[in-house]
Formats: C-alpha cells, sequence, structure tokens
C-alpha cells in the first residue's frame, strides 16, 4: 500500500495569486446584483470623489495597467456608466465622469465589497489584518522600485 503523495505547498506568489482572483470572483458575484463589477468600484470610488479624471490618471490612482484600465472603460461606457468629456485643457486629452453620480449602486457596491473584505480577514486580530496591510505594501512596494 503507497502512501498519499503530500501535497505541495503553494508558493507565496501563488498564494497571493489566488486570494487575488478568489477576491475578484467573490466579488463579481456579489456585484452581479446590482449589474456592476469587482474591477469598476475603485473607477467609480475615483471618479466620485476627483469628478473628471483622465484614463491614464485613472490608472495610475487605481494601480491598474492602461491596456486593462482602456477595456475597463470601454465597458463602462457601452454600459452607460461613465462618459467622455473634452479635457479643459488639453485638446489632445478627454477626462472621464459618471453619467450618474448619485448612483445608489456606487454606495451598495463599496458596502458589499466592504462585507467581503470583513469576511476575507475573518479571525484575524485587528492587528494582524494591519500588519497583513502593511507586508502586502511592503511586497508592492520592493516589486514596484
Amino acid at each position: 500500500m503507497t502512501s498519499p503523495t503530500p501535497k505541495a505547498s503553494p508558493s507565496l506568489s501563488q498564494s497571493m495569486n489566488r486570494v487575488a482572483r478568489a477576491l475578484a470572483r467573490h466579488g463579481d458575484a456579489a456585484l452581479r446584483p446590482l449589474g456592476l463589477r469587482f474591477a469598476q468600484i475603485p473607477v467609480f470610488v475615483l471618479l466620485k470623489t476627483r469628478t473628471e479624471m483622465t484614463q491614464k490618471a485613472l490608472a495610475d490612482a487605481a494601480g491598474i495597467e492602461q491596456p486593462s484600465m482602456a477595456q475597463l472603460l470601454a465597458r463602462m461606457e457601452r454600459d452607460g456608466l461613465i462618459a467622455y468629456r473634452p479635457h479643459p485643457t488639453d485638446a489632445r486629452s478627454r477626462t472621464i465622469i459618471l453619467t450618474d453620480p448619485g448612483d445608489h449602486r456606487i454606495g451598495e457596491g463599496s458596502e458589499r465589497l466592504k462585507e467581503l473584505e470583513r469576511r476575507a480577514v475573518e479571525g484575524l486580530s485587528e492587528r494582524e489584518v494591519k500588519t497583513l496591510k502593511g507586508l502586502l505594501a511592503r511586497v508592492l512596494e520592493n516589486l514596484e522600485r
């Protein structure tokens, strides 16, 4: 009789990737009833607080690569969530605005994602959560150097 092959422990990068994918998957599921997607919430929040931004500024602020941001914004424009306006000082550029800044789904979507985050860190102390955030920030900083 042979013993079962032990499972290999995932690497740190595999673990972080799995967590990110799980958050996106569960976030999409939580937002689906609202007609929204996980990746849209940072754009909503940024445009709600800053009113008008360029695609580059949105991508930088959200930490999303330009091509991914372009695809996300194209879908949001198609769905009537955002609109483009001429940039006030740069004729070659456009700014992005929310078509309905008072859309109740923005706040509700944010609340649903906060609940998902609470669920994700369930069982961790406030100190552990703070440590986790700090460690992830340092890992990202190391990678962005």
